[in-house]
């Protein structure tokens, strides 16, 4: 993980490709690969390197191509089909991917790979998103 900060860092590789890198890594890792059901445990191993996706997708951008990288590799792997949405959620709640990104990916910058069962998968969250953000400007003008 030190090698891939280092190589982003250093221009060897872009971030798009890094992060996709990786996430292929540890989704076509472990026990989990080539399985019907994907274990709490790949979500455990994604979890373990939040820090060093948040290190690349610092930018708006970045965040977007991300979730296109792994929507894509969810729809080329069947097996992942499903976990699409929970995979977004545990990187929103490791502050890798922001609000806006997430609103703006399900508006307007997805990809069209499987484009109905991700959208589908992500309307709870992205309202969820948009409801709290509502609430959270109302709370401000009551101030």
């Amino acid at each position: 993980s030190v090698y891939i900060k280092e190589a982003t860092d250093q221009g060897k590789v872009t971030q798009p490709y890094a992060m996709q890198t990786l996430f292929s890594a540890i989704a076509n890792s472990g026990d989990w690969a080539g399985s019907d059901s994907i274990p709490d445990d790949f979500y455990k191993e994604l979890k373990q390197y939040s820090a060093l996706f948040k290190e690349i997708a610092k930018t708006h951008k970045l965040q977007i191509d991300f979730m296109n990288k792994i929507q894509e590799f969810c729809y080329d792997n069947i097996n992942f089909l499903k976990t699409f949405h929970k995979v977004i959620f545990m990187l929103y709640n490791g502050n890798v991917l922001e609000e806006d990104a997430i609103v703006d990916w399900y508006k307007s910058s997805h990809s069209t790979k499987g484009q109905t069962e991700f959208l589908s998968q992500m309307e709870k969250m992205v309202n969820w998103l948009e409801n709290a953000e509502e609430e959270e400007d109302s709370d401000e003008d009551e101030e």
